[in-house]
């Protein structure tokens, strides 16, 4: 069962920021949206609101998170007016989803887009955006399950089975499978764990990371 980094109750706003921000990023900017959700993963902005920061997912505005992942990844100081209103549009729903997914499932926004990018995401709006938010989550639990583990990826290459790398790396077998079947974030293990995997697997930490 997933521990959420932080309260439902803050989800609709959080959600709602993080719609905006794409939708300032993509429609007032003119940015292409993979490459801005790019530079958000880049700054430790995804990272606040993955960990439930109240001052990231509660205190500021997509517009204010925004300027804050520019001037962060870019240096740029933008200046601009806030929006009155926002559309609920297909670029802000695809930010609003998947902030929603990220606190669902405890992957991190970079597991979930290296998986299921931007334009993907994008061309789920027609099927998914009058639906029950659950649906969303089942198609999109649906996604993860069918893309290997660059864990799986390395130790098949290696040619090992689960419990072989269990005895290889001293990890254990139900953690291994988790990891695999995407259950637990490698992204988010101890840094020791990923470290023994690799070194059984003969490859580099980076590999590892989904």
């Amino acid at each position: 069962m997933t521990t959420h980094a932080y309260s439902p109750l803050y989800l609709a706003k959080a959600s709602r920021a993080v719609g905006n921000m794409l939708h300032d990023a993509v429609l007032e900017f003119g940015m292409k949206g993979a490459d801005f959700l790019n530079l958000f993963i880049q700054s430790d902005v995804a990272e606040q609101i993955e960990s439930g920061n109240p001052k990231y997912i509660a205190g500021k505005s997509g517009l204010e998170l925004f300027l804050e992942v520019m001037e962060k990844t870019t240096g740029e100081a933008f200046h601009a007016e806030p929006v009155e209103s926002y559309e609920r549009s297909s670029v802000y729903w695809v930010g609003w989803m998947l902030t929603h997914y990220q606190w669902h499932s405890g992957r991190t926004f970079q597991s979930i887009l290296s998986t299921i990018p931007y334009d993907e995401l994008l061309g789920l709006y027609g099927t998914l955006h009058e639906a029950d938010i659950q649906k969303s989550y089942d198609v999109l639990d649906a996604h993860l399950a069918k893309s290997e583990s660059k864990l799986k990826t390395a130790r098949k290459h290696r040619g090992l089975t689960q419990e072989a790398l269990a005895n290889l790396s001293g990890v254990s077998l139900n953690t291994i499978r988790a990891y695999e079947r995407k259950g637990k974030d490698l992204n988010k293990a101890q840094f020791e764990i990923v470290v023994r995997l690799a070194k059984a697997l003969k490859c580099d930490v980076a590999e590892l990371h989904d």
